[in-house]
């Protein structure tokens, strides 16, 4: 098992140094604490990447418009 810095997520992340630090302490985001150090295992992080992954909603319709009554007293 390889294991990677904070500098070395934030890059593969695309996010500051200080959200990885935030992510670990509010345990958001897979870690390892050696020694005081954070540490991550670059599986854990795309199995985590994977699992933040939002599926479209099928049944939407940007065409569709919204019908209702106008409001009243605006111009």
């Amino acid at each position: 098992m390889k294991l990677v810095g904070v500098k070395e997520i934030s890059i593969i992340l695309g996010v500051k140094s200080s959200t990885i630090y935030l992510w670990a302490e509010l345990r958001q985001i897979p870690h390892f604490k050696l020694n005081g150090s954070l540490r991550f295992d670059p599986a854990d992080i795309e199995i985590w990447v994977k699992s933040c992954k939002k599926e479209p909603v099928t049944d939407y319709n940007g065409l569709q418009t919204v019908t209702g009554s106008p409001r009243k007293g605006v111009n």
